[in-house]
């Protein structure tokens, strides 16, 4: 803490940064990330004998009642083991499918990625067989091209190939649309994410909203994670690596000190973050506002989704003052728990939530600023309302039964709108009318039996 405090004090003297900025940006450079690994460090959730228990695994993907033989199989090609959002999309839809009995095959991409690759929990289904027509491929397309040459062609050819994309802006960037050409169809979660694709392409797009399936519980509680039994937790999660100005934690906290003046201290607002110190300057930053208030903790590492989805149990709001989603996944998974969720009411997590089940925040569209997130000119995100997020705060804080009823409509909500069941039926519908349109064309053609032909490969 001595170091924080140090850091914190430095940064409030204007003569001592105008010292600092002298020194080469090299040596700043490692100072800065110096400081934010010691801090990061010290930022770990401080662990009680419960940590050390073994973990309750992802439960294993239940045997279909019925194994459909009516649906021609899908390939996935995906970072399965990946510990990130795109990597759990593809396991989520993957789940959801083999589970509704329909043929899938599942192929990792081990591409070196500056996020955790430790995840297990479909190591039973991975392999390296690729023999269905369609496949799916869960790479952005600026790491497409990367990820295809690592597959190899052996797998890719004559397969009609869907990419699976998620984008948090209004507009498709420039060096994303060469993508384009290199896959025949785009999977998309959300309708504000298909309306950006719909805008650079007219290739089929298919949106079905991502399946919400089972996630283990490592069963901590309250005092392992150092929240304080008798307060109100308000919990905002993001990972660095995810760019910190469209997550905006520091709206978060904002909107928090707005609501409860320094004397209320019956309630608290945990920043879980992960990979802090790969960001320096703007994790100090985080840490030094919380270091000013003692009702905000930082916590800074990357745990296992069972003690993530423990954490969301332990929390009473979740909150997501968010510039920009593609999806928003940890405000789906809090609503799934029955937690009431705060978000911005803009982007990609309107396609669960609303008025109804939801504190949506106002907001005004401002542009991206440089160097905030990969943009193209022009492209505009937005600046969540904090005071409108604070009464949402000072409401549930101090209306219990409003907060467990606007929780519990939260539930039905998302469980209805992201069933792991209706996405794999919609797939799977999907899968049917390709292989159709295939059988037709190869008829007319008086072509041989075989996979769908692909036209950019």
């Amino acid at each position: 803490m001595f170091l924080l405090g140090l850091s914190a004090w430095v940064r409030r003297q204007s003569w001592l940064r105008a010292l600092y900025r002298l020194f080469p940006q090299r040596l700043r450079d490692k100072v800065s990330f110096m400081l934010a690994a010691r801090a990061s460090r010290r930022a770990h959730f401080e662990r009680t004998p419960a940590w050390s228990r073994p973990l309750q695994a992802q439960a294993e993907i239940a045997a279909p009642a019925i194994a459909r033989d009516d649906t021609p199989g899908v390939n996935i090609f995906a970072y399965l083991r990946g510990q990130f959002g795109l990597a759990e999309s593809a396991r989520m839809y993957g789940r959801a499918l083999i589970e509704s009995g329909y043929p899938v095959a599942l192929h990792d991409i081990a591409i070196d990625l500056p996020h955790g690759l430790d995840d297990r929990s479909l190591d039973a289904h991975i392999g390296e067989d690729a023999a269905h027509g369609i496949s799916i491929i869960f790479v952005n397309p600026d790491y497409l091209d990367e990820a295809l040459k690592h597959i190899g062609q052996a797998k890719l050819k004559g397969r009609y190939l869907i990419a699976c994309w998620f984008w948090e802006l209004e507009e498709i960037p420039q060096d994303w649309l060469p993508a384009l050409d290199l896959v025949d169809e785009i999977l998309v979660a959300t309708a504000f994410v298909e309306q950006a694709f719909r805008r650079v392409t007219d290739k089929p797009i298919l949106r079905v909203p991502l399946p919400l399936c089972p996630v283990p519980d490592s069963g901590l509680g309250r005092e392992d994670f150092g929240l304080a039994p008798e307060r109100f937790v308000f919990l905002v999660t993001f990972d660095f690596n995810s760019w910190i100005h469209r997550k905006n934690p520091f709206a978060a906290v904002e909107a928090f000190q707005r609501a409860f003046p320094p004397e209320r201290d019956d309630v608290q607002l945990l920043l879980k973050s992960s990979n802090g110190y790969r960001h320096p300057d703007n994790f100090l930053s985080l840490l030094a506002l919380g270091a000013r208030d003692p009702r905000i903790v930082v916590r800074d590492e990357v745990i296992d989704r069972a003690h993530v989805h423990a954490l969301q149990r332990c929390a009473d709001v979740y909150v997501s003052l968010h510039r920009a989603e593609g999806f928003g996944l940890g405000l789906a998974e809090s609503m799934a728990l029955g937690k009431p969720v705060i978000g911005t009411g803009w982007s990609g997590n309107l396609e669960f939530m609303n008025a109804d089940n939801s504190c949506l925040v106002d907001y005004t569209l401002v542009p991206v600023g440089e160097g905030e997130y990969p943009h193209p000119p022009g492209a505009k995100w937005a600046q969540a309302d904090v005071e409108h997020a604070a009464m949402h705060m000072r409401r549930l804080a101090d209306d219990r039964q409003y907060a467990a009823e606007l929780g519990r409509r939260a539930r039905e909500g998302v469980l209805h709108t992201l069933s792991p069941r209706a996405a794999a039926d919609a797939i799977a519908a999907r899968l049917r009318d390709l292989s159709a349109a295939s059988a037709t064309k190869r008829a007319g053609a008086d072509a041989p039996s075989g996979p769908p032909i692909m036209g950019s490969h």
